[in-house]
C-alpha cells in the first residue's frame, strides 16, 4: 500500500475545537451528529441514523457509515462516542502556548470522546482526498455512552459488517491497548420509614436516613480485590433538620472482572440494605441491574494484534492494559465483535483538568490511518469467538 497520508496539525485543531464548542451531554448529541453528517457529507461518505434518541428520550441517534475503498466489504469498525459528562461551566476551548488544549472555563474540556472523533473525521478525510487506494472501513458514533452504555445497546446488532471492531475510547497517553474490561452491576434502593418531629417525637419515627446509613456502613465498598471494587455515589433524602426523613434514595455500583465475584459483591450489597430496613422498622425497595459485561482477549486475538501492530507503526511501544471501566467494546464484544479499546491521549477526563496534548491528538489520527492499512492483515473473515480468544 502507498505511504500513509500524513495529517495537518492545523485542521486537527480546527476540528477539535469546533467539536468541543459543542455542548453535547449525554441525551444532547444534535449538534455534535449534525456536524459529524456534515462534514462527512462533505468527503463523499454517506451517514446513517438510527432511532435511539427517539427510544432514550434523546435528540439524537447512533451514527454509522462505511468508507469504500479498495474492497467491498469492510474489514474494521472503528468507533467514539459523541456524548460528554454534563459540564459544569460553559464550553471554551483553546490551543495554549505548550501546544494543550483546555478549557478556559473551570469545567471538562470534551476530549473525551472528542478527541477520537476529530482524529477519525480527519483521518477519512486524508484517505478519500488522497487519490489512492486504501481498505474499505467502518465508523460508528454512538450516543449516551457516559451513562451506562446506552446508545451502543440500541444500535441494532446486524449493522456494523465488519469482522473486527477497535474502540477509541481510554483515557492516557496514545499506545495504551484495553484488552480486558469488567461487568459492572448497578444497583438502587429506596428506604420508606415515618415522618415525625425531630425534636417533640422523634419516637414516632422511622428514619430512612438512618437505615440508608446502616446499609452503607454494612456494604462491601472501595476496592475489594485486583478484579472488584464497589460504590456509592448518590444519596438523597430528607426535607428538614426538624423533620425524621420518611424517605431516603441512594445509588452504586460493583465492578469485576470475575462474574462469580460480582454476583457475589452484589449479593453482599442486597443483603446488608434489606438488614438495615429491618433492623430500622422501615420498607425498602433493591433493584440490580447489570449494565455490562467484561472482555477478555488474549494477545492471540486478531483485535488485539492489529491494535499492536498499528501502536508499533508510530514507533511506539504498544501497552496491553486491563482497564477498570466499561466502553462501547465491552457491548460490541459480547454481541460477537471482537472490539479492542484505545488510549486517546486525553488526560484528567470528567474533570476541570482535562486536557489533550496536539501532539497526541495528531498521533491518535495516524493511529487511526495505521488501524485502517493494516486491518487487511489481521481481520479474519469468518468472526471469531471473543471470550479467551
Amino acid at each position: 500500500m502507498s505511504p500513509l497520508p500524513k495529517p495537518s496539525r492545523e485542521r486537527l485543531t480546527d476540528l477539535f475545537l469546533l467539536l468541543t464548542g459543542l455542548p453535547s451531554p449525554s441525551r444532547h448529541e444534535r449538534r455534535v451528529a449534525d456536524a459529524i453528517t456534515a462534514f462527512l457529507a462533505g468527503v463523499g461518505v454517506t451517514t446513517h441514523e438510527d432511532k435511539t434518541g427517539e427510544a432514550i428520550g434523546g435528540d439524537a441517534g447512533n451514527l454509522w457509515c462505511t468508507v469504500i475503498g479498495a474492497d467491498p466489504e469492510p474489514w474494521v469498525a472503528i468507533g467514539a462516542h459523541m456524548d460528554t459528562v454534563v459540564a459544569s461551566d460553559s464550553l471554551d476551548p483553546h490551543l495554549d502556548t505548550e501546544g494543550v488544549f483546555r478549557n478556559r472555563r473551570p469545567t471538562i474540556l470534551g476530549a473525551d470522546d472528542k478527541a477520537a472523533v476529530a482524529a477519525m473525521l480527519h483521518a477519512t478525510e486524508l484517505l478519500k482526498a488522497s487519490g489512492k487506494d486504501f481498505p474499505s472501513y467502518e465508523m460508528f458514533f454512538s450516543v449516551s455512552e457516559e451513562t451506562g452504555l446506552v446508545g451502543i445497546k440500541h444500535m441494532a446488532g446486524d449493522v456494523l459488517k465488519s469482522p473486527l471492531g477497535v474502540v477509541l475510547d481510554s483515557t492516557g497517553p496514545v499506545g495504551g491497548v484495553v484488552s480486558k474490561a469488567p461487568s459492572m452491576t448497578v444497583f438502587h434502593a429506596t428506604f420508606r420509614g415515618r415522618a415525625a418531629h425531630a425534636g417533640v417525637e422523634p419516637e414516632r419515627g422511622r428514619s430512612a436516613i438512618q437505615a440508608a446509613g446502616r446499609a452503607i456502613a454494612a456494604m462491601p465498598l472501595g476496592r475489594l480485590d485486583e478484579e472488584t471494587s464497589a460504590n456509592v455515589g448518590v444519596i438523597q433524602g430528607g426535607v428538614a433538620t426538624n423533620i425524621v426523613a420518611d424517605t431516603c434514595h441512594i445509588e452504586g455500583e460493583c465492578r469485576s472482572h470475575d462474574e462469580a465475584r460480582l454476583a457475589e459483591v452484589s449479593g453482599a450489597i442486597v443483603d446488608a440494605v434489606q438488614r438495615a430496613a429491618a433492623e430500622t422498622g422501615v420498607d425498602v425497595d433493591v433493584d440490580l441491574s447489570h449494565e455490562f459485561r467484561a472482555f477478555a482477549l488474549t494477545t492471540r486475538s486478531p483485535a488485539v494484534r492489529l491494535a499492536k501492530a498499528a501502536v508499533e507503526g508510530l514507533g511506539v511501544e504498544a501497552k496491553i492494559m486491563t482497564a477498570g471501566g466499561g466502553s462501547d467494546a465491552n457491548v460490541l464484544n459480547a454481541r460477537g465483535l471482537p472490539t479492542i479499546n484505545l488510549s486517546i491521549g486525553c488526560m484528567c477526563a470528567h474533570s476541570p483538568d482535562e486536557h489533550v496534548a496536539l501532539d497526541e491528538l495528531e498521533r491518535l489520527c495516524d493511529l487511526v490511518l495505521q488501524i485502517i492499512s493494516l486491518s487487511p492483515e489481521f481481520a479474519p473473515r469468518a468472526k471469531e469467538t471473543v471470550p479467551g480468544s
